[in-house]
C-alpha cells in the first residue's frame, strides 16, 4: 500500500446563497427550482506515470442553501468524514476505467437539488440582541479553527481590542472589522486559501479564503459566530446576529451585509459546499488541499469537470 499514490480530485462547488432572516429578498421573487446534477468528473493522462486510483469528491448536501435527494453515485463509494457531517464519494479507478494516455475517463455523480431563488440586497438589520451561548451556532462559531482561524494571534487579538473599544455593538464591531480589512489588507493570488493567520498577516493580505479568514479570526476573537461560506471559484464569510440571522461580509469585493454577484451568486443554479468543525481533519478540505494533489491539474493528468442541469418540471 505504500507505494500507491492516492490523487485527490477535491472540487469546491460554485455557490449560491439562498434567503435567511437577515436578507431583503425583491418583491417578486421567483419561484425555488429544481434541477438533476450530473457532474462528470474527468481525467487526462498527459505524459507517462502512474495511473489514477482514487478519486475523492465531496457529496453534496442538504444545508442552508439547498435541498440535495436521490444521489446516484454510479459506483462511487459513500463515506464519511469521522466527527463530521460532511461525506465524500470514493472512486477506485480500475484497470477498465483508466485512459489511455492523451485520452480522457470520467467519473459522474448525480442527484436532484432545489435552489430557493432569492434575489439579495442590503440586509436590514433589527434589535442587536444578547448571543444566546447554548446554541451549537455559538459554541460551533466562536472557538479558533487550527491555524486558519486564530482567535490568540498576538496582531489579531490587537486589532480586535482596538476596533472594540471604538464599537457601538457588535454589529458595529462587524462593520469597523471590515473597513479595517479593506484599508489594512491586500488581495493577493497565494496558492491555496487555506494559509495559516500568521502568514496571512506576515504576506499583509491573501486570497478570498484569506481575506475572510482575517474577519472571521477578529469576529471569533470578541465570541461573535463567524463561518466560512467555500464554493469552488470563491469563498466570503457570514457572521450571526441573535435574532436577525447570517450576515454576508465578503472582503475580496468589498461588501458588508450583501453579497456580491461578481460570481453569479444572484440567482445562481449552482451549489455551496461548507466546512464543518471536526475533531478528525483526514477529509477535511483544509487537510486535504494542504496535504494532496488539488485540482485543477496534477501530473501526470489534467482533470477537469462537466456540470450539466436538467430542470424538473413540478
Amino acid at each position: 500500500m505504500k507505494n500507491i499514490k492516492i490523487y485527490l480530485l477535491n472540487v469546491l462547488f460554485l455557490a449560491f446563497l439562498t434567503s435567511c432572516l437577515t436578507a431583503e429578498t425583491t418583491d417578486n421573487p421567483a419561484e425555488d427550482q429544481a434541477y438533476r446534477y450530473t457532474l462528470k468528473v474527468k481525467f487526462k493522462k498527459v505524459k507517462t506515470g502512474e495511473d489514477m486510483q482514487l478519486i475523492y469528491y465531496p457529496l453534496p448536501r442538504s444545508n442552508d442553501y439547498q435541498i440535495v435527494s436521490n444521489i446516484d453515485t454510479h459506483g462511487g463509494q459513500i463515506i464519511n468524514n469521522p466527527n463530521s457531517i460532511e461525506k465524500y464519494v470514493r472512486y477506485s479507478i480500475t484497470e477498465d476505467l483508466q485512459p489511455a494516455e492523451g485520452e480522457w475517463g470520467e467519473v459522474i455523480l448525480e442527484f436532484d437539488c432545489i435552489l430557493p431563488q432569492t434575489e439579495y440586497s442590503y440586509a436590514k438589520i433589527g434589535p442587536i440582541c444578547e448571543y444566546d451561548t447554548t446554541t451549537d451556532i455559538y459554541k460551533r462559531y466562536t472557538s479558533s479553527y487550527y491555524e486558519y482561524i486564530d482567535t490568540e494571534n498576538p496582531e489579531i487579538m490587537r486589532i480586535s481590542d482596538k476596533l472594540w473599544k471604538k464599537s457601538t455593538d457588535v454589529y458595529d464591531y462587524a462593520k469597523k472589522c471590515s473597513d479595517y480589512i479593506n484599508d489594512h489588507f491586500n488581495f493577493q493570488d497565494n496558492p491555496g486559501m487555506w494559509n495559516s493567520m500568521a502568514d496571512i498577516i506576515r504576506l499583509k493580505g491573501g486570497d478570498c479564503g484569506n481575506l475572510s479568514s482575517i474577519f472571521i479570526s477578529l469576529a471569533r476573537c470578541k465570541k461573535i459566530p463567524a463561518r466560512w461560506v467555500i464554493t469552488r471559484g470563491h469563498a466570503w464569510a457570514e457572521f450571526y446576529l441573535e435574532k436577525n440571522g447570517w450576515i454576508p461580509v465578503d472582503p475580496t469585493f468589498k461588501t458588508f451585509g450583501k453579497v456580491t454577484d461578481a460570481y453569479g451568486l444572484i440567482r445562481s443554479n449552482e451549489l455551496v459546499y461548507k466546512i464543518e468543525i471536526s475533531e478528525n481533519r483526514y477529509f477535511e478540505t483544509d487537510y486535504l488541499v494542504k496535504n494532496h494533489i488539488f485540482y485543477p491539474s496534477h501530473m501526470p493528468f489534467e482533470c477537469d469537470e462537466e456540470i450539466i442541469l436538467t430542470p424538473i418540471n413540478n
